[in-house]
């Protein structure tokens, strides 16, 4: 099913980015001002005979960022405005999760793969009534979202979970797992009308995801590494991070000038 995303979120735009870089392609995310965030923003995975490696400094997953968000727009009344959603990204390689090595080429690919990762979960579901896992592939929804493919499941008690994946390489995914429980009470599934509306804030954040190759473009259009607040100019940050002279006081200096 394809995504067709209508931007509602006019705050999204507006949120601090992290930006990271994972071999060959440079990720730049949205996040919140108080999200945590790895200090270390270059990572290298390479492949092997024995399946995907990362470099000595991080092996396995890797999760650069994870905080909460707060979800509100024009939509939402005041009652329900300070609801929010927890979220986390991991990258990890595909041989870690159960999946196969090799690109996704087609849409039941990306579902065998992700439902073979969800496959660990099966003691969860005999054990957990209310555990929800993906059985089947008509379980796991695939996306376009940016001109970008993603696999989307519920899971957890009562589905109250959204994971979405997309791939990255050959041999890694990304992983972005949303929790909007705190909408609705936790002893039952999400309500429709409630479940809709937090939907299209993931799409719409998904939507803000940038995913470059670094290669294909030139390295003065590639955003800069590193963590950035809200609420900022991207030309008031220079390449090393520094915040540097915006343009309404260049201005106000320009008309002092003038007196």
């Amino acid at each position: 099913m394809d995504a067709n995303i209508k931007k509602e979120w006019d705050n999204i735009a507006n949120l601090a980015v992290y930006c990271f870089d994972v071999n060959e392609f440079r990720i730049q995310v949205p996040c919140s001002d108080k999200a945590r965030h790895e200090p270390l923003y270059q990572y290298s995975f390479s492949s092997s005979d024995l399946g995907v490696r990362a470099n000595p400094d991080c092996t396995g997953e890797i999760s650069p960022i994870w905080g909460y968000l707060d979800i509100f727009n024009k939509s939402f009344d005041e009652e329900t405005s300070s609801r929010y959603t927890s979220y986390s990204l991991r990258v990890w390689p595909k041989t870690d999760l159960g999946m196969t090595q090799g690109s996704w080429n087609s849409v039941d690919e990306i579902r065998a793969d992700i439902l073979r990762f969800f496959g660990r979960y099966e003691e969860k579901v005999g054990e957990w009534h209310d555990y929800v896992s993906p059985k089947a592939q008509s379980d796991v929804d695939v996306l376009t979202i940016n001109n970008r493919l993603w696999g989307h499941v519920a899971c957890a008690n009562y589905g109250q979970e959204d994971c979405f994946v997309t791939e990255l390489t050959e041999h890694l995914i990304i992983m972005v797992d949303f929790d909007a429980s705190s909408c609705w009470p936790n002893d039952a599934p999400p309500p429709a009308d409630i479940k809709s509306h937090v939907m299209g804030f993931f799409l719409d954040y998904l939507n803000h995801f940038d995913i470059i190759l670094r290669d294909s473009v030139s390295e003065e259009q590639l955003p800069p590494l590193g963590f950035y607040p809200s609420r900022r100019d991207e030309k008031e940050i220079d390449a090393e991070g520094k915040t540097i002279e915006s343009r309404s006081e260049a201005y106000a200096s320009e008309s002092l000038l003038k007196w």
